[in-house]
């Protein structure tokens, strides 16, 4: 697996990445429930013009999985963390959260589906800690994590 940094996407790697989250994300919206979750209506055109910073993981052959990634200056956020559903469960998640903790120069914040129990064990066993709870005005409850480096 390699894991590759993008500050710009090309038109090639953002389709990729819309059609891996398309696949991540409506795992998740089963998962918890939510049909409506933002990146499942985003397109190729939304990525290209973001500000986001991406580390995608690849091997030879396919997109495994890509966090994205917002560096403001006195924190980042974890704008998104995809994985292929066909490489659920094989450590591609936590490697590219590993890589991102390295690189990181102020606290990461990273907001999930409570119910998104998957994603909630993934953060805490990566050393996340809860941060925050809230409800969305469609009743879903958000949970927010920070991972300080010590």
């Amino acid at each position: 697996m390699r894991i590759n940094h993008y500050l710009n996407l090309s038109e090639d790697m953002a389709s990729k990445l819309i059609e891996l989250q398309q696949q991540a994300y409506q795992v998740e919206a089963a998962l918890i429930n939510y049909p409506k979750l933002p990146p499942l209506a985003e397109t190729t055109k939304d990525l290209l013009v973001d500000s986001l910073k991406w580390y995608v993981a690849t091997n030879d052959h396919d997109v495994m999985g890509a966090v994205a990634i917002d560096m403001k200056p006195s924190y980042w956020e974890l704008n998104k963390v995809i994985v292929s559903p066909i490489f659920f469960r094989k450590g591609i998640g936590r490697r590219l959260i590993q890589e991102v903790k390295e690189r990181a120069q102020a606290p990461i914040f990273v907001t999930t589906a409570s119910h998104n129990l998957p994603a909630v064990n993934l953060y805490k066993s990566a050393g996340f800690q809860p941060f925050k709870n809230e409800r969305t005005t469609e009743g879903l409850v958000l949970e927010t994590f920070i991972y300080k480096k010590s």
